[in-house]
């Protein structure tokens, strides 16, 4: 037997034992300690804006979120909302459709004559809730949003109808426009903006009616009420448009000027400009006693592009069920800004 399985038999011999290691706490293991060497307190500080920075991170996308979750079910409620109060506003205790007086009556003799402008009840409830709320915007099935108004174009990019600071904004229209007022003197073209929400949230589905013409034919109308009275459009136009001159050789056409037709925005250039550029033909008559609604979205075809859809109030004959809706044909050859076809090939149309 060797010398050293002799030692081992010995009842008296003790094996060694190793020494446990000592387990290092949070502030031994991450926070500079007197007496670390440069390099410890180097890799300790790396680690700890690692950590800030995983946390910060982690923070960031929980708001995003859910901020996300806010705005639909803000949107779910206001629909909601928005359509108790619209039925109660065309129902009677009885059940039976009430007769509203309209803004503005016309005489046989051709006498204009103005009822007063009462607020419809829904417009009523949002005034409680913002004082800038101008109308709400509907397509069924795409949309269903709020609208507002404040004194310039940029307020409510970032701000909700509440009044708190949301990156999606809120439906608003043009500060320039006429909105709410008797019809014959509201804006030719009521524009409204809203963002392109990843979540379909805003204007987040209109691009459905880029992406397939027809589209069209399932949802041609937008319903849009102002304060005071509810208007039904039928959508004769979308497309995409740049906004930087350098995307278009020089060119921009400035729709969200178009606000009332003057010399200088004639009629006649607003509907040569949509019809070669939409993606669609519709068929439906227009004419420059009609009026009109914009809805303009961001884009991502390049950066910054915006996609545009605009409509015609449906005249006083007309309902959505007597329109001819026969005569939609998809545009084979619409106008895009030159650096689209930079990227995707066709020939410009000057």
């Amino acid at each position: 037997m060797a010398m050293s399985d002799e030692v081992r038999a010995n009842p008296r011999y003790k094996q060694p034992q190793k020494k446990k290691k000592e387990k290092k706490g949070f502030v031994e293991s991450f926070i500079p300690l007197k007496g670390d060497s440069s390099s410890v307190i180097v890799s300790k500080v790396i680690v700890l804006a690692a950590i800030a920075i995983l946390i910060a991170c982690a923070i960031i996308l929980g708001i995003y979120f859910y901020h996300i979750f806010e705005a639909k079910q803000n949107q779910k409620e206001l629909s909601n909302t928005y359509n108790i109060f619209n039925n109660l506003s065309n129902q009677g205790q009885s059940g039976e459709a009430v007769e509203t007086v309209p803004p503005i009556e016309i005489t046989d003799d051709g006498e204009i004559i103005r009822n007063p402008l009462v607020d419809m009840p829904f417009a009523v409830e949002m005034l409680k809730i913002n004082g800038d709320y101008a109308g709400y915007v509907s397509i069924p099935g795409v949309m269903s949003e709020a609208v507002v108004q404040a004194d310039d174009n940029e307020y409510y990019l970032k701000k909700n109808i509440y009044g708190q600071n949301r990156s999606c904004g809120t439906v608003y229209a043009d500060y320039r426009n006429v909105v709410n007022d008797y019809s014959d003197r509201q804006s030719d073209n009521i524009i409204l903006y809203g963002h392109n929400q990843r979540d379909g949230t805003m204007f987040g589905q209109m691009d459905f009616y880029k992406w397939d013409a027809k589209y069209w034919l399932q949802n041609p109308y937008i319903y849009f009420d102002n304060r005071y009275e509810q208007s039904t459009y039928v959508i004769i136009a979308s497309f995409v448009i740049n906004t930087e001159p350098e995307h278009d050789n020089g060119n921009v056409f400035d729709y969200h000027n178009y606000i009332n037709f003057t010399e200088d925005h004639p009629f006649e250039t607003f509907m040569k400009e949509i019809n070669e550029r939409s993606h669609f033909h519709t068929g439906i008559d227009v004419n420059e006693n009609d009026k009109f609604i914009t809805l303009s979205t961001c884009s991502y075809e390049w950066e910054p592009a915006r996609h545009v859809i605009i409509a015609r109030k449906l005249r006083a004959d007309e309902t959505t069920e007597n329109l001819d809706t026969t005569g939609f044909a998809v545009n084979t050859n619409p106008k895009w800004p030159a650096v689209y076809y930079k990227y995707n090939g066709g020939t410009y149309v000057e």
